[in-house]
């Protein structure tokens, strides 16, 4: 191989290594909308076609629970709150489907909500008594 023909391939290599590189990033980053790490955390559960509702938890148990959204026999996880603390969740929600809640306590026994339904950017208000089991997890709007 002569001196022009080693000049010629080294460039063409190059050329291509850079042109792959541009590709590798163009394709990273078109159609991957990142979110912004201040607009809080995604709805769980959530997708195009369901409205956003918020739950606020009340919790009057000295236990921590873990919450779960009830659909079509279906668990999704809202997240946990400390005893004795309130907490709110946000999720995307079906607004044609009523929304139920399947509480957890740590260490205790579990309770279910009846079904309520909800409209786009309804405000459910759940309430865990102090002694789950002796008195009902209470749902409601506002």
């Amino acid at each position: 191989m002569n001196r022009w023909t080693r000049g010629r391939a080294s460039r063409l290599v190059g050329t291509l290594a850079v042109m792959g590189i541009v590709i590798l990033v163009q394709g990273c980053s078109s159609g991957n909308r990142a979110r912004s790490p201040f607009d809080g955390p995604a709805a769980p559960g959530s997708s195009s076609t369901e409205d956003p509702i918020r739950i606020e938890v009340q919790n009057l148990n000295f236990n921590d629970i873990t919450i779960w959204a009830l659909r079509n026999g279906q668990r999704v996880r809202l997240g946990r709150v400390t005893g004795k603390t309130d907490e709110t969740f946000r999720i995307g929600w079906n607004v044609a489907i009523p929304i139920s809640f399947n509480i957890d306590v740590t260490g205790g026994r579990s309770c279910n909500t009846q079904q309520i339904g909800v409209e786009p950017n309804a405000v459910v208000l759940l309430s865990i008594p102090s002694t789950v089991g002796a008195q009902p997890c209470r749902i409601g709007r506002r």
